[in-house]
């Protein structure tokens, strides 16, 4: 399954904000200026949010099984946030006015 469809599917369980961070990675990755590193931390992260296993299951540690993937996604969103220009701001914006509807800001 790819990063894209497992983004989209979980993207309802996942709420507006986590999944606005999620195609920000995933956008910074399919740009062609990022450096093979960046890719790599980002792959490692947006895969581990959804191995069928992880380090802490949700199942078994409640609320602290999200601890592993809340820390992974954080991590590897810091090291690239800065690689997120306004062309792929509008993309992330697109992309979740078509899931999620359009908000209007005040």
């Amino acid at each position: 399954m790819t990063i894209w469809r497992n983004i989209k599917q979980n993207a309802s369980n996942l709420g507006r904000g986590t999944t606005r961070i999620l195609l920000e990675l995933y956008y910074v990755l399919k740009d062609p200026t990022t450096s093979v590193w960046d890719k790599t931390i980002i792959v490692s992260a947006l895969g581990y949010q959804f191995l069928p296993n992880q380090l802490l299951s949700k199942e078994k540690h409640g609320v602290f099984g999200y601890a592993d993937n809340v820390a992974t996604l954080m991590i590897a969103y810091n090291k690239v946030k800065k690689r997120v220009t306004p062309q792929i701001a509008v993309q992330v914006d697109q992309t979740l006015n078509q899931w999620f509807g359009y908000t209007i800001i005040e």
